[in-house]
């Protein structure tokens, strides 16, 4: 049981540090903002945005900045 128990400890070690080494820059491109990785994954903008970009873009877009889809969403 212990031995079980190291082996998903490692594991979840290994998984978290593995995903620790990305990093995410905001990207827009006309009407779209997403996340793109330093390996070129794409995600979405809470991956790499921060919350002043995403306001700045939703400004720029629609004339106006949804607050509270902004905190519900990107808990901004």
């Amino acid at each position: 049981m212990k031995k079980t128990y190291q082996m998903s400890l490692f594991l979840a070690t290994v998984l978290l540090i593995a995903g620790c080494g990305e990093d995410w820059k905001c990207e827009t491109n006309g009407k779209s903002m997403y996340s793109i990785s330093s390996s070129g994954k794409l995600g979405g903008a809470a991956k790499g945005c921060s919350c002043d970009e995403i306001r700045s873009f939703e400004l720029k877009q629609f004339g106006k900045v949804d607050e509270e889809a902004l905190k519900r969403d990107f808990g901004c």
